[in-house]
């Protein structure tokens, strides 16, 4: 009897982990396709979407987990792991050196703490 309660509590341990990594929150109007499609903003389709991104996306990214973030927006375009195990994502929004121009390019940052959590939110400008 003991064997199977411990067994399901593995199990509902293990399902509810996996519901937390999903990143439930609503991006209707937002184009996450064209947003994920844009590698490294080299094709400068993010840009057209950031008034978007600031709206709909922005305010709801605090307090989400780093894999929450990855499995919304896509693969980060750099990362940096930081003093005091802070994380840095970093996603591009136009070309610029990532894409071999001689240009600084716009990007979103995105600083988790040590814990993986979402804390600030920043769009960088050059």
């Amino acid at each position: 009897m003991m064997k199977y309660c411990i067994t399901a509590l593995s199990l509902f341990s293990f399902l509810f982990l996996m519901a937390c990594n999903e990143a439930n929150i609503d991006t209707e109007g937002f184009d996450l396709e064209t947003w994920k499609n844009d590698k490294k903003g080299c094709q400068s389709k993010r840009v057209a979407l950031l008034s978007d991104f600031e709206q709909k996306v922005k305010p709801k990214l605090e307090g989400l987990r780093e894999i929450q973030v990855s499995n919304l927006l896509g693969k980060a375009d750099f990362s940096l792991l930081a003093e005091r195990n802070q994380k840095f994502y970093r996603y591009y929004l136009e070309e610029g050196e990532q894409c071999g121009k001689n240009k600084k390019a716009r990007y979103i940052n995105i600083r988790f703490s040590a814990i993986n959590v979402v804390n600030e939110v920043t769009v960088v400008y050059y």
